[in-house]
């Protein structure tokens, strides 16, 4: 009864502090974030007398806390917003993430750590904070600019892509690679197994789930009150991330935050998360108490100057990133600055990430002191850069050399070409390109499952036995030449040779392809930027070949330098017999084309009906904010524009439906519309109800 009592106790101070300082913070209009971290250090043990007697019960709350806060998260991804958005906002998170892993490890690398802590500190700098960037926007009224959407796409994009770097890294502090000194290729076992696991896991909850979690919640939340709405979204929030963690040894954090996005193709998305909201607000808010009752004053003091050169270089490559990528992306260079500004700061993952490695013993330095006190310093500096951004980029723009400028509209020009201007074949540049990634794609994946055959025969009983005796054949003298993994690797290779050649011919068309429309309209002006562009691309397909290369090699053979050997002798073969693989490739090419070109069938009668018409039917819910909200049926041409028919319109508080609804019919929002037509139209047709009102 005692420590029952006891941790009441506890959590009710944590509650009453928390709720204080939150409301002191709210008054200023200063983040909750720092509100809640700095309640926690008020509390502790590290900070004046200790008012928390049992911080294990805290942190295990602390654990709820995170599952809530993905969950929530999850509940505000949408797979049709990040397709809808496309390469706008996947290509910078991707960029992003991968530069600051990068830049954090040479930042580390400045600073005289270790390599395996240099990684974590590149982990712990990656990800961008949602919530802290939405508080920032809406604190200066910016929440409506077009810059705004694009920052928090890219933050949720990057919060994915976190959640799939902690689920690896919990793998690996839990095996054997845990420790600094694990060797390197026992390390990339544990991560490829890791990613495997993961990527199963990932394609069948997301494929199982949209099938099932949607029509599930849509059921509960016609038929139940907001109770059990509420339990069922918990429930399973909870079974995915036992599944996840128990199951598949994955960590909660890749579950909630799956259920959430799954939960939220739901219909009643609005209503889940209005429910859930007090719930994941309240465990949220105690999850960032227990990140301040592990933090140490004297530590953080000690270590002043590694925190501001840490959050000084942060800042300098997130702006960075985020220009670049975004000016790639054909954004304009102001709204880019902004991009840049609004991603400078340190997300909730960064706490998760070194407590796993604070966890795991794999850096004997203060990560977590030194990511939580960055973690301060951004949220406390990020409104002021982002409210001076029209200034600081002004300066910017004035100190940017003419040629600089004029290579970035020159570029912007050429990218809205290369977007609207079809080639011979009838397609835009871009989706020419988008062609050509696929196929390597294709490549990839094939490669990689022959590598696999060739591995799952050499573990046949009596190859292996074969095999074994190889490396005892012959040994030169002070030298140990591993012939069984030379032999699997070179015909591993080999066998792979048609596809590894198909890839960098692809790699290398579509490089010439870039080139050749990136900057036309000033053919004569930047005509060696283009080269520089063709020499860049070539030379980057050529490093992750030879690294992919590797990665499929590093199950037969473990020396670095016997391995470049037999590359290097495969490669010689390869480009012997690139004229073979170049007809065969184009004799499998047009085979495909003409297998999948409908045009090129005979027409044939119909059998049935059905078969004529191939139409059905289905129901259409206008969303709030909708771009179809408030307009008439005559003002949406929805004939016109999808080719599905409007068969009824069931008005909310309308007793009967409108059956042969006119042009005139007005169309609120949750207003039911059953439209009859093909697949294709009733598709567009739920794009144009259901688009969201940019001005809105």
């Amino acid at each position: 009864m005692t420590e029952t009592f006891s941790f009441f106790a506890d959590l009710s101070i944590v509650i009453a502090v928390a709720s204080a300082v939150g409301i002191f913070f709210s008054r200023f209009n200063l983040p909750l974030t720092v509100g809640y971290i700095l309640a926690g250090l008020i509390v502790g043990p590290h900070f004046g007398p200790t008012l928390i007697k049992d911080s294990q019960s805290i942190r295990m709350l602390s654990d709820f806390g995170v599952m809530f806060l993905m969950f929530s998260i999850g509940l505000g991804f949408s797979f049709r917003r990040v397709r809808q958005m496309g390469g706008r906002v996947v290509f910078p998170a991707i960029w992003d993430v991968l530069c600051m892993v990068v830049g954090g490890f040479f930042v580390g690398k400045v600073m005289g750590w270790g390599n395996l802590e240099c990684f974590l500190l590149g982990l712990i700098l990656c990800d961008s904070s949602t919530s802290i960037a939405a508080k920032t926007l809406e604190s200066l009224g910016w929440l409506n600019q077009r810059f705004a959407a694009n920052t928090f796409a890219i933050a949720l994009i990057e919060d994915v892509l976190a959640i799939l770097l902690i689920a690896v890294l919990n793998g690996i502090s839990g095996g054997s690679s845990g420790a600094a000194g694990a060797d390197f290729w026992t390390t990339a076992a544990v991560i490829g197994k890791q990613l495997g696991v993961l990527a199963l896991f990932l394609v069948g909850v997301t494929i199982f789930g949209i099938l099932l979690v949607p029509r599930l919640m849509n059921f509960v939340s016609k038929r139940f009150g907001d109770e059990i709405v509420l339990m069922t979204a918990l429930g399973l929030c909870f079974g995915i991330s036992c599944l996840a963690q128990e199951g598949l040894g994955l960590s909660l954090v890749v579950g909630a935050f799956l259920a959430g996005a799954v939960v939220a193709e739901a219909q009643a998305r609005r209503r889940i998360e209005r429910i859930v909201r007090p719930v994941t607000d309240l465990f949220s808010s105690v999850f960032f108490v227990s990140v301040g009752l592990m933090i140490d004053p004297r530590i953080l003091i000690d270590n002043i100057g590694t925190i501001l050169f840490v959050t000084f270089a942060m800042i300098l490559l997130k702006l960075a990133n985020g220009l670049f990528a975004n000016i790639l992306v054909n954004e304009h260079p102001k709204d880019a600055f902004k991009i840049g500004i609004s991603l400078g700061q340190v997300a909730e993952f960064s706490f998760i990430i070194a407590g796993i490695a604070m966890n795991g013993n794999m850096s004997q330095r203060p990560l977590y002191q030194i990511a939580v006190g960055v973690a301060l310093l951004c949220t406390a500096t990020n409104p002021y850069l982002l409210r001076s951004s029209e200034k600081l980029y002004a300066f910017c723009a004035r100190r940017t050399g003419v040629r600089l400028r004029a290579v970035v509209h020159a570029y912007r020009s050429s990218a809205v070409e290369m977007s609207s201007v079809r080639d011979d074949e009838g397609l835009t540049v871009t989706a020419q390109i988008r062609t050509y990634l696929i196929q390597i794609a294709i490549a990839l994946a094939i490669s990689a499952i022959l590598f696999g055959g060739v591995y799952f025969v050499t573990n046949i009983p009596n190859v292996a036995e074969f095999l074994q005796k190889l490396d005892a054949f012959w040994q030169p003298p002070r030298l140990v030449i591993p012939w069984r993994g030379m032999l699997c690797s070179a015909a591993a290779l080999l066998v792979a040779s048609p596809a590894l050649w198909t890839i960098m011919h692809l790699w290398r068309e579509m490089t010439d392809y870039i080139s050749e429309h990136v900057l036309v309209a000033y053919e004569h002006q930047f005509r060696h930027i283009r080269s520089f562009i063709r020499l860049l691309l070539r030379l980057t397909g050529w490093v992750g070949m030879i690294i992919y290369a590797v990665l499929l090699c590093s199950p037969f053979i473990s020396n670095i330098w016997v391995l470049a050997v037999v590359i290097y002798g495969v490669a010689l073969v390869i480009m012997c017999c690139s004229k073979r693989f170049k007809r065969n490739y184009h004799i499998t090419h047009n085979e495909i084309v003409r297998a999948f070109d409908v045009g090129a069938l005979p027409k044939e009668d119909p059998v049935n009906i059905g078969e004529v018409l191939a139409v059905h039917t289905d129901t259409i819910v206008v969303p709030r904010f909708a771009y179809a909200e408030n307009k008439t049926l005559g003002e949406l041409n929805l004939r016109g524009e999808t080719g599905a028919a409007v068969i009824s319109v069931s008005i909310p508080g309308a007793a009967t439906p409108i059956v042969s609804p006119g042009r005139d019919t007005r169309l609120p929002a949750g207003a039911s519309l059953v439209v009859v037509g093909s697949d294709s139209e009733i598709t567009r047709a739920i794009d144009l109800l259901t688009r969201p009102n940019p001005e809105t």
